[in-house]
């Protein structure tokens, strides 16, 4: 079987009727000739929280951190159980897998992390799509690449998974605990892109509020 995995139900549609796949399943589309496309809800397995690595993790406490998984785990997201279920089983029963998720990192994690997840093995290909009018997509179709090719789009991926995670989970855990010292009984939530981009808005406010008029020639 050749299972075409897509990022989402209408990039899935709009890829089916250039295929010619009219067939409709319980979470899949095909042809009735070896031809299947199926579609995640964007990422369909998150990041594990610290308390899935050990039970001591539920309690914030300065003395845990830093905390650094040995191995990374992922788990199904509980909204979107249903049809991983469906992916893992068409999975299983491929011949071939080419991936059509969005032609970028998280296209392509949202992909490969369900086929590390199910231990596929079998041939991995990549359709490029950049855009779902049928033009682009034709165009994608007739230059598929071999899906080594886009592997450092995974790693790139994962790399920004796991940084936002030991950014998020440790300092978030460190100033909460650190400001409950003081009195300030709220969690505080740290974050790799979040925190400096909110940085700069507060000291350009401040800037604003501190202005003093000055003569300018």
């Amino acid at each position: 079987m050749e299972l075409y995995l897509c990022e989402k139900p209408s990039q899935a549609k709009d890829l089916a009727n250039v295929l010619g796949v009219k067939n409709r399943g319980e979470g899949f589309l095909h042809d009735g000739q070896g031809k299947t496309i199926t579609w995640a809800y964007g990422h369909l397995l998150e990041m594990c929280m610290p308390d899935d690595y050990d039970e001591k993790y539920k309690s914030w406490s300065l003395d845990t951190l830093p905390i650094a998984p040995d191995s990374w785990r992922q788990k199904v997201r509980k909204a979107a159980y249903k049809q991983y279920k469906v992916v893992e089983g068409l999975l299983k029963q491929a011949g071939t897998v080419y991936i059509a998720t969005d032609y970028d990192r998280e296209g392509e994690a949202i992909a490969r992390s369900l086929l590390d997840r199910v231990r596929y093995s079998g041939p991995v290909k990549r359709v490029c799509l950049t855009a779902l009018d049928d033009t682009s997509i034709r165009k994608a179709l007739a230059n598929i690449r071999d899906g080594k090719d886009t592997m450092p789009l995974y790693y790139a991926a994962m790399a920004r998974q796991r940084a936002d995670w030991l950014i998020g989970m440790n300092i978030s855990r460190l100033y909460t605990v650190l400001t409950r010292q003081i009195g300030f009984d709220q969690t505080l939530h740290v974050g790799r892109v979040i925190t400096p981009t909110v940085a700069l808005v507060c000291q350009r406010d401040l800037e604003i509020q501190n202005f003093k008029p000055s003569p300018f020639w």
